[in-house]
């Protein structure tokens, strides 16, 4: 239960800060200084967030128990994809 409550208060914020910076480039105080690629950190906060609905949502509305946890599974990878975007976010672009 306690999960569930965190991510249905995680999935709002992570769309707000997704929009915000796909919008209008802003980016969290605390980000500022580490990110590099703001396009791909506001994606990354837009995947996660997807994550976590799907995790959420998905779960509950599947009543057999394979189908249950291939629905959590996917969500579990779409959000680790997103943490994914968000360390390449941070990282310096290749230079050539």
């Amino acid at each position: 239960m306690f999960w569930q409550c965190i991510e249905v208060v995680g999935a709002p914020v992570l769309i707000v800060g997704g929009v915000a910076t796909l919008g209008g480039g802003w980016l969290p105080a605390w980000y500022r200084n580490s990110v590099r690629r703001p396009v791909m950190f506001g994606w990354a906060q837009l995947t996660m967030a997807a994550g976590l609905i799907i995790f959420l949502i998905g779960a509950p509305s599947t009543n057999t128990l394979h189908l249950d946890l291939a629905v959590k599974a996917f969500g579990a990878v779409v959000w680790v994809f997103g943490l994914t975007l968000i360390d390449l976010a941070d990282r310096e672009p290749r230079r050539r």
